[in-house]
């Protein structure tokens, strides 16, 4: 009666341990989601301010960088109390380590948000060479591959493969025509090479976003799966898993 107690006991204990974690693991779950918006926000307004010339929006921009540093650290810090105090079996270790680098690439996103309200501010008093119709196009289908990949992540779903796939090739495809465009303005002008380079810096902070989103749902994978791949090469991970 007694060695039956205190099983019932420790199975309570258990359970209390468990609805602790998971409980945890929600608000971390939360949290991401918000830092992902911010991030979203910050980059969609930094391109913004790119394109209407917003010095006011280009330094909130910039202010918000501090937020999302700390938030990362506020996550972090969770994350580790997660595994000092709440024991968690392999699956969930996969998930907290994870999360660090779900972190770490959403901090790198508002890093290159940040780059492009610094290029707007440098640029704030000059005549464009030419009107921007790529830049804030690559900028949407970049924000959409970090979206997919974050829903990846809440709904712990990896069957939207594809459309990580698709959106990679677009922005590669969109990057390499904005390159050559802005080379072709640098040949007939030397003049342009300044403000060109500036452009070409924030077409690749925007193509690195969209590897940011890769790195994220290489994560996920992660997760789901318990299998590492180097998700660099997408087209090759589907025909792998084909």
């Amino acid at each position: 009666m007694i060695i039956k107690k205190y099983k019932l006991k420790g199975k309570v204990e258990r359970m209390i341990q468990r609805y602790k974690f998971d409980e945890r693991l929600d608000k971390l779950h939360k949290e991401i989601m918000i830092m992902s918006s911010i991030v979203e926000e910050m980059l969609r307004d930094s391109v913004k301010s790119l394109i209407n010339k917003d010095d006011d929006l280009a330094r909130k921009v910039i202010e918000r960088d501090d937020d999302v540093d700390e938030k990362e650290i506020m996550l972090q810090e969770l994350c580790i109390k997660i595994i000092a105090t709440q024991q968690p079996v392999a699956t969930d270790l996969r998930t907290i380590a994870s999360v660090f680098k779900i972190l770490t690439n959403l901090e790198r996103i508002a890093d290159h948000a940040v780059n492009i309200a610094e290029t707007t501010l440098d640029l704030i008093k000059e005549d464009y060479i030419k009107p921007l119709i790529d830049i804030p196009k690559l900028s949407e289908i970049a924000l959409e591959s970090v979206k997919i990949s974050i829903d990846s992540y809440v709904n712990q779903d990896i069957t939207t493969l594809d459309a990580m796939i698709d959106k990679e090739n677009q922005i590669d495809s969109l990057f390499r025509k904005i390159y050559r465009d802005l080379l072709e303005y640098m040949i007939e002008d030397p003049k342009n090479i300044k403000q060109a380079a500036r452009f070409t810096f924030v077409a690749s902070y925007l193509e690195r976003v969209g590897d940011h989103g890769t790195n994220i749902f290489e994560s996920v994978h992660y997760i789901v799966t318990g299998e590492y791949k180097d998700f660099k090469d997408l087209e090759g991970v589907r025909n792998l898993n084909s």
